[in-house]
């Protein structure tokens, strides 16, 4: 069953995080979303069409941009400055969504269907931690076990007093320890990642943690110069790829790049595994509907995901080359049907990710569903694939009705 990723946005082989950040999803994609779907993760392909490279250039290297010499040191994790930076966000809107105070495990674990939820933020606190593909496969393989795990409470996740993070996460660790070794994963101490261990351990604590304000305004300089760089990518992104296709017959590189390995994925079809899976995420979304209703028809697709996608705003803006004015003819009372080559088609968004939108309002028969990445407007747009959480929601999502 192929599945094909289509990035979106900011994306450039040339950036330190793009291969880490690309090796990370096609992980979770095989460990977490494809076992969820019941895929055969054996026969199961998985292909990245990169397309950054046709996007937008500055001749300046965005001299234009305002700089801060802000670095960040926040925690005393083996963290760079953006990592720190994107840590002490995610503490800051995890204890904001806890009414401000202080996140304690123990107790997100007695509260209803809490102990998952506190599971959930153990593993995406570590997979910021986590540093190499060595580290954020043991986060997976931790991750699968603790879900199987949580399947039913303990008596010790709701006891009374709570515990600590940091018992919470040295119980948990030693409660899956018997599912890790039928995986075949190996002991903290004998991996060789007990200062990895040590990390996330002081990771955790933060969360439990009165917010530093000093800590905070250091984050938010760091992240506010990070966004002011991305925007202008973001802004850059669109307007070439607005420009960069002059009809069916010359479609342009970006297109074609994402059309062949639909095509290939296409091909790639076995009888008994025949599905075809498309996630576009952010302008990724917009590429594959432009593809979709206009470049090739042809293609059909049996589960599409678009993910923090701006699919429906272009479509009320009339700019994709199969838009017509006047079709539907009296919206918004009457809505457009999905691609005709799509058999289901879901929308995922957060709210806090101001460049995100529905499709409901827009679309017959896509589903929308809202999605919290726990990250606030500085970071929301990239924190969907960040955490291991978001691929256990999206394949429910892809299975629901």
């Amino acid at each position: 069953m192929p599945i094909v990723f289509v990035h979106g946005v900011n994306n450039r082989k040339e950036d330190v995080d793009y291969e880490p950040s690309r090796a990370r999803i096609e992980q979770s994609l095989r460990s977490i979303l494809a076992p969820d779907l019941g895929i055969d993760t054996k026969v199961l392909s998985v292909s990245f069409p990169y397309w950054g490279g046709d996007g937008v250039k500055f001749r300046w290297n965005q001299a234009s941009l305002p700089s801060s010499k802000t670095i960040v040191k926040a925690l005393s994790l083996k963290l760079t400055g953006l990592q720190a930076a994107e840590y002490e966000l995610w503490i800051q809107e995890v204890q904001t969504q806890n009414g401000g105070k202080p996140v304690v495990l123990g107790d997100i674990s007695r509260q209803d269907k809490g102990f998952a939820k506190a599971v959930d933020l153990v593993w995406d606190a570590a997979s910021i931690v986590a540093q190499t593909k060595e580290e954020y496969r043991e986060v997976l393989k931790r991750y699968e076990a603790s879900r199987k795990y949580a399947a039913n409470i303990p008596a010790w996740a709701i006891q009374q007093p709570p515990l600590t993070n940091r018992q919470f996460i040295d119980k948990l660790n030693q409660e899956i320890a018997p599912l890790l070794s039928a995986q075949g994963a190996l002991a903290v101490q004998t991996m060789g990642f007990k200062d990895w261990w040590a990390s996330l351990g002081e990771a955790v604590n933060r969360l439990g943690s009165a917010p530093n304000d000093a800590v905070t305004a250091l984050a938010l300089a760091r992240a506010r110069e990070s966004l002011h760089t991305k925007a202008t990518r973001f802004l850059g992104d669109i307007f070439v790829y607005l420009n960069s296709h002059q009809g069916a017959n010359a479609p342009g590189a970006i297109v074609n790049v994402v059309m062949d390995a639909l095509r290939k994925a296409d091909e790639d079809r076995k009888p008994g595994d025949d599905k075809l899976i498309i996630i576009g995420h952010s302008l990724g979304g917009v590429i594959l509907y432009d593809i979709l209703t206009y470049f090739d028809t042809n293609i059909k697709v049996d589960l599409f995901a678009t993910i923090g996608s701006q699919i429906a705003v272009f479509e009320e803006m009339t700019l994709y080359r199969a838009s017509q004015q006047g079709v539907p003819a009296n919206p918004p009372k009457d809505l457009l049907n999905t691609p005709a080559n799509v058999e289901k088609w879901v929308n995922i968004f957060d709210t806090n990710d101001i460049f995100s939108f529905r499709a409901e309002g827009v679309f017959n028969g896509v589903k929308d569903y809202k999605f919290d990445t726990g990250y606030g407007l500085l970071e929301a747009h990239g924190g969907y694939f960040a955490r291991p959480s978001f691929y256990k929601r999206l394949a429910v999502c892809l299975k629901g009705k």
